[in-house]
């Protein structure tokens, strides 16, 4: 049942969260850096450090684990450093907030989230 879950969370991550930091990358460090696939990877390994960091060391521990694995996979994918990380991610988190605010004002889909 656990596994079942987990297999969900990715995959809703990875259609939700993926197209968000994909956009959010190729503003930032530019479309030769930023691939779809790289958003795809850095969204899969972040959503699995943070359920392995979460059933290991709680909710509090794993959210800061994920932060730091978060941008280290930016740097790493994306081939950047760390202040653009820090600047996609904060781009990233933005883009995802108003992509949710429109779909719940103009959509109203926000029974689904």
């Amino acid at each position: 049942m656990i596994i079942q879950a987990l297999i969900a969370y990715v995959i809703v991550s990875i259609l939700v969260q993926a197209p968000v930091l994909w956009i959010a990358g190729r503003t930032i460090v530019g479309a030769e850096k930023a691939r779809f696939m790289d958003a795809v990877i850095i969204t899969v390994l972040a959503v699995l450090v943070n359920a392995v960091t979460g059933a290991f060391l709680g909710k509090n521990v794993a959210g800061l684990v994920q932060l730091v694995a978060y941008l280290f996979l930016i740097v790493k994918y994306y081939e950047t450093d760390w202040i653009k990380s820090v600047i996609v991610s904060v781009v990233n988190t933005v883009l995802g907030w108003i992509i949710f605010w429109v779909l719940v004002t103009f959509i109203g889909i926000g029974a689904i989230f």
